[in-house]
C-alpha cells in the first residue's frame, strides 16, 4: 500500500513507490482584446506528468486590480476546467489566477495581468435637411446635420461637440450650431456662398473619442424669377369704363421667395404707348397687386398702356443689362425679374 509522506507545491514522495510529479499550468493570452461589457474566454494549459488532467482540481480566481493579492473565486459558467468566461464591468487592469491541485495535494499556480480597454465610439454624421442628396445648395438653405446614428459598444452616455468652418474663415467655430454641446444635431442657416465644413466629435465618459465630418457647398445668390402672374398672358385687353387688376402670384428665389418671404420688393411702373420712360407708381407700396380704374385707363383709350412689375430680392440684382423695352427682364434665361403687360384699352 502506498503512503503519502510529503506533499506541497513540489514533488510528492510516496512510500514504497515513485515520486509524484506536480501539475503545471499556464494562462494563454485571450484571442481578443478585453473590453467592458464584452465576454472573453480565458484558457489555461493544464498538464500532469503522471496522471490524467481530468483528476486535477482547477480553480479560477480574479482580482479586480493588477496586484493578485485579493483574488476571489470566479463563477466560470463552463463545463471545462481549462476555460473560464468573464465579462469585464470596469476599465483598468485585472489579475487572473489559476490554481491546480492533483489528488496527492501537489499544486501549481499561474497568474496573468490583463488590461480592460475602452471601446471608442464610432462617429456617424449625415445631413438630414434639406433632404436632397445634392452637395450644392441654394444660399440661405437651412441645414441640419445629425450624429444620432453614432454608436459605442460599451457606453451609451455619449457627448457631441460640433464645429463649422464657414467659407470665409480658416478656423472652425462652435457658435454656429443652434444646438448646444452634447446634442446629436447641428442646425444653422448658410448665409455665405462657398464650402462649409461640418465636424462632430463624439466622446464617451471614459475618454474615448471619434470624429466625423462632411462638406456642403452653398451656391451664389441667384436672381428672382417671377413664376406666376394674373393675367397670365402679357398681351391683354382692358375696358376703359371698368377696373382691372394685375397680380404677381408667386416668385421663385433662393433667399426671398414670394409668398414665403416678405423681404423682397415689388415695384410697379407704367407708360402710355410702347415708347418713352416708365413712370413709377409711388402710391403702390411693395404690393404684389396693382388695381387700375377707369380714371387711370382713360388716357390710353383706343391705344395701349404698358404696366410693368419688378421684383428684387434683398441682394438687389442690377437691371442695367436688360432692354428697357423688352417684355421680360431675364438676367438668367427663363428667369424673369420683371414682366410687362401690354394692355389694349377699349
Amino acid at each position: 500500500m502506498l503512503t503519502l509522506l510529503a506533499c506541497g507545491s513540489t514533488n510528492c514522495l510516496l512510500d514504497n513507490g515513485p515520486i509524484n510529479m506536480p501539475p503545471t499550468v499556464q494562462i494563454a493570452e485571450p484571442s481578443q482584446a478585453l473590453h467592458r461589457g464584452e465576454t472573453v474566454t480565458f484558457m489555461a494549459t493544464v498538464h500532469d506528468p503522471d496522471q490524467s488532467t481530468d483528476s486535477l482540481n482547477v480553480t479560477w480566481y480574479l482580482d479586480a486590480s493588477p496586484h493578485c493579492d485579493q483574488a476571489v473565486p470566479m463563477d466560470c459558467a463552463s463545463q471545462r476546467k481549462d476555460q473560464c468566461f468573464y465579462t469585464p464591468k470596469a476599465l483598468g487592469s485585472i489579475c487572473v489566477v489559476v490554481r491546480v491541485e492533483d489528488r496527492y495535494g501537489a499544486k501549481a499556480t499561474a497568474s496573468s495581468v490583463f488590461l480592460v480597454e475602452n471601446w471608442p465610439p464610432i462617429a456617424v454624421i449625415e445631413r438630414t435637411s434639406p433632404a436632397s442628396a445634392a452637395t450644392t445648395l441654394p444660399l440661405l438653405s437651412k441645414l441640419t446635420f445629425s450624429a444620432a446614428k453614432s454608436t459605442d459598444p460599451d457606453d451609451t452616455n455619449l457627448t457631441f461637440t460640433w464645429t463649422v468652418t464657414e467659407p470665409d474663415r480658416t478656423s472652425p467655430s462652435a457658435e454656429i450650431c443652434s444646438s448646444p454641446e452634447s446634442q446629436t444635431e447641428c442646425s444653422f442657416t448658410a448665409t455665405i456662398p462657398g464650402k462649409y465644413h461640418v465636424q462632430v466629435i463624439v466622446r464617451d465618459p471614459s475618454g474615448g473619442q471619434c470624429a466625423a465630418s462632411t462638406d456642403v457647398v452653398i451656391d451664389e445668390d441667384k436672381p428672382p424669377c417671377i413664376a406666376g402672374t394674373t393675367p397670365r398672358s402679357l398681351q391683354t385687353i382692358a375696358f376703359s369704363d371698368q377696373s382691372a387688376a394685375f397680380v404677381v402670384d408667386s416668385v421663385a428665389d433662393d433667399i426671398d421667395p414670394y409668398p414665403e418671404s416678405t423681404s423682397g420688393t415689388f415695384t410697379w411702373r407704367y407708360r402710355i404707348g410702347k415708347t418713352g420712360e416708365f413712370q413709377r407708381l409711388p402710391t403702390i407700396s411693395n404690393s404684389n397687386r396693382f388695381a387700375v380704374g377707369p380714371a387711370f385707363l382713360a388716357p390710353a383709350l383706343g391705344g395701349v398702356i404698358q404696366i410693368r412689375v419688378e421684383y428684387q430680392d434683398s441682394k438687389g440684382h442690377s437691371l442695367s443689362s436688360c432692354d428697357q423695352n423688352a417684355d421680360r427682364c431675364e438676367l438668367v434665361q427663363g428667369c424673369a425679374q420683371w414682366v410687362t403687360w401690354t394692355v389694349s384699352v377699349l
